[in-house]
């Protein structure tokens, strides 16, 4: 029986772009309105906040864009106060000056940073347990498939060396369509044929960037 997990995958592998970028990415958009809708005042959140002095500076700009000052107000409000404090004791300054170097590594494991970890390992680990599948290996074929770091997340994972033959056969053959399409980008932007317009390689250039790097913001 199939279950949930396995249709969201689905669904993310039959849109563009890395399947698991587009997973991590609604995921963590959804956490992130939800915690400012409801969970900014949870005493459990907050306090797994201070313990981390906050966020990453990847995920507080995404937190920022969803324009909810109230909420990031409350929740900064107690972040300057906890930073204040440690600037305060002065006598002792270089403990002062550690402590607030430890913060910076804690930030850069924010509670989102977590999040989008266990996502990650969730969705790989339904991929791998269900790559049998006839219709997800279709649409999977047919797909843009993994970004690179997604897809060495994944190989690392298999304990098939099969699998792991046939997933880089399949990734090797869309890079091969993409440099194809790269090429013809190339050749267009030549005055002698440049009249002649561009078709689907039109983006290729983008896709080549997110292909090998993954979605803006991800890493």
């Amino acid at each position: 029986m199939k279950h949930t997990p396995y249709y969201n995958l689905l669904d993310a592998i039959k849109e563009k772009g890395c399947l698991v970028c587009s997973l991590i990415r609604k995921s963590t958009h959804k956490f992130m309105d939800d915690f400012l809708y409801e969970s900014v005042n949870d005493p459990g959140l907050r306090k797994e906040i201070r313990e981390s002095y906050g966020f990453c500076n990847r995920h507080v700009w995404q937190l920022q864009k969803f324009g909810d000052g109230f909420g990031i107000s409350i929740v900064y409000e107690d972040l300057a106060q906890l930073i204040n404090k440690k600037l305060g004791k002065t006598d002792d300054l270089p403990a002062v000056i550690k402590d607030l170097n430890k913060t910076r590594k804690l930030k850069n494991n924010c509670m989102f940073c977590r999040q989008e970890k266990d996502v990650e390992n969730r969705y790989v680990s339904v991929f791998i347990e269900n790559l049998i599948d006839s219709e997800l290996k279709y649409h999977y074929k047919n797909s843009f498939g993994f970004c690179i770091p997604h897809l060495l997340t994944t190989i690392n994972k298999f304990k098939n060396r099969k699998a792991i033959e046939e997933i880089i056969a399949i990734e090797s053959e869309k890079i091969s369509g993409l440099i194809a399409e790269l090429n013809e980008f190339q050749r267009k932007h030549d005055y002698r044929f440049s009249k002649e317009g561009f078709g689907k390689e039109g983006d290729s250039w983008i896709r080549a960037i997110e292909k090998l790097e993954g979605k803006g913001g991800m890493f």
